[in-house]
């Protein structure tokens, strides 16, 4: 059995380290690949594209090593699970963004007087109201997360309407969870922002490519809303030239929402636990497909 990997030589929170692929292989008699082989049977990782599916047709399992997917189009008969234990992370972060930019830290001056103009944007918890867009295991999470601390929030999926809820409501930040597929390409646009108050606030810890930057870029630029926080982008890993970096009311972070200790072990260990079900033939946990 050929398991292929693209967990490995990457940064820390994605790199399996040799000894444990080496350990993986010998309990549980496979051979682990991380170069492309058209007999795998198995996909372990985050970076699945469809032309990983078409060198390696013979994939019967993909188990994701984060929550969320997109990049590739699920394929028929094909067993796709993840680890939704990353979950928590990330919408603990995506609170961070909220407490960040609900404070001013993002863009901290050294003086009280430069301060001063903050101050009337900064609220009590109780006065607080945000919009979770996506309310799949991260959006759920940071539901329970915001209503522990008195912090109001809404919650809509990508079918909804969201231009109309924006109208009807005012909300301090809009954050949005949405995984990436065709429908949600460019879901955030000049027509949302336009929806959302000018003191809001966009979080983004979904994907990048639900967001048109160019309209985020414009909404920042020209004040319509009032401030961003970004781990993802479209083009990833940023690149220098973004134009979003050129905004002092943007804080962008590398895509490391889930990143904590022991994460990886814990994508080690679901991993390994569903491949024990698999080679039993037995049901897998975490089936999304």
């Amino acid at each position: 059995m050929i398991i292929y990997t693209d967990l490995y030589n990457r940064t820390k929170n994605y790199t399996v380290p040799e000894k444990t692929l080496s350990y993986i292989e010998d309990k549980f008699n496979v051979n682990i690949t991380t170069i492309l082989n058209p007999d795998a049977e198995i996909y372990w990782g985050d970076k699945l594209t469809d032309h990983h599916l078409k060198v390696m047709p013979n994939i019967k399992w993909i188990h994701l090593s984060k929550t969320g997917y997109g990049k590739f189009n699920l394929p028929p008969k094909t067993i796709i699970t993840n680890t939704p234990d990353s979950s928590n992370g990330v919408a603990e972060y995506a609170l961070t963004g909220v407490l960040n930019m609900l404070r001013g830290v993002n863009n901290m001056p050294l003086t009280r007087m430069e301060f001063d103009p903050n101050i009337d944007y900064i609220l009590p918890f109780n006065q607080v109201k945000c919009l979770i867009v996506g309310y799949g295991n991260i959006g759920k999470q940071l539901s329970r997360l915001l209503s522990s601390l008195g912090i109001k929030n809404d919650k809509v999926t990508r079918n909804d309407n969201i231009k109309n809820i924006l109208l009807k409501e005012k909300y301090n930040f809009i954050i949005n969870c949405l995984p990436f597929n065709p429908t949600t390409l460019n879901y955030f646009n000049l027509s949302t922002f336009d929806c959302m108050q000018n003191s809001s606030y966009f979080i983004n810890v979904g994907r990048g490519e639900t967001v048109d930057e160019n309209d985020l870029y414009d909404s920042l630029k020209t004040n319509k809303i009032r401030g961003a926080f970004l781990d993802v982008v479209k083009n990833e890993p940023l690149q220098k030239d973004n134009k979003l970096l050129s905004l002092d009311n943007v804080f962008i972070s590398p895509h490391i929402a889930n990143a904590m200790q022991n994460s990886l072990d814990t994508q080690i260990n679901v991993f390994t636990d569903n491949l024990i079900k698999y080679q039993n033939k037995q049901p897998l946990n975490n089936i999304i497909k």
